[in-house]
């Protein structure tokens, strides 16, 4: 499996590196480092961090991200080389890491049924500091550590409520199946702990797994 880099060609199918807000992403990067865990064993997720939401680089890019919307600053931190799923939202995803950290994406044109083969993954790696925008169409999940001896915390900028609560669909459409939170759809991997939590288990092949492809 390749490792790309964010810069190269092959990410603007699935994203784009956001120009220009060196004071708040420093500060965002700050408060990263001295308010938030990094646990060493697996990832934690928190969607809304006071610690981050208070920042006035966060008010600065509720502004901008998402046009004005009512946005939540929340992390991903911790040690992971594995796919395990895939999730999306009905819009981008904004990240920031105060370290290097790789991304398996795939488009969401992929998936039929709500299954997609794990050989459509490509792998990105985003340098630390750098802020980039991960389209609502890319399939995404939990960063990977860059590096065997380093974690990660990494920024998640989301439209507010994302992945807060359960959603309880009504209606009878597939998709529904595939609601496992607030604004989220994920397709799980056989092996992951998700599936055997109930999510829906689509992903086909291998369970990616980079730890032989970092340093």
């Amino acid at each position: 499996m390749t490792i790309y880099k964010a810069t190269d060609p092959e990410f603007a199918k699935f994203g784009r590196i956001v120009d220009g807000y060196e004071k708040e992403k420093q500060e965002i990067l700050t408060a990263l480092k001295e308010h938030t865990p990094c646990p060493e064993d697996g990832t934690g997720y928190v969607p809304e961090e006071p610690a981050l939401q208070e920042l006035t680089a966060a008010k600065t890019l509720t502004n901008t991200l998402f046009g004005g919307l009512p946005t939540q600053f929340g992390w991903c931190n911790g040690h992971n080389t594995k796919l395990n799923c895939f999730e999306y939202h009905r819009n981008s995803e904004f990240n920031l890491g105060t370290e290097d950290f790789i991304l398996l994406l795939a488009r969401q044109t992929k998936v039929k049924d709500g299954t997609i083969d794990s050989g459509k993954t490509k792998a990105f790696l985003v340098p630390k500091g750098v802020l980039v925008e991960v389209y609502a169409t890319s399939l995404h999940y939990a960063p990977c550590q860059a590096r065997k001896d380093t974690g990660f915390r990494v920024l998640v900028a989301l439209p507010k409520g994302t992945n807060v609560g359960k959603a309880e669909p009504s209606g009878d459409s597939f998709e529904d199946k595939l609601l496992w939170a607030t604004n989220k759809w994920l397709i799980a991997h056989p092996e992951s702990s998700e599936a055997k939590d109930g999510a829906f288990a689509g992903i086909t092949g291998p369970n990616i797994d980079i730890a032989d492809l970092i340093d």
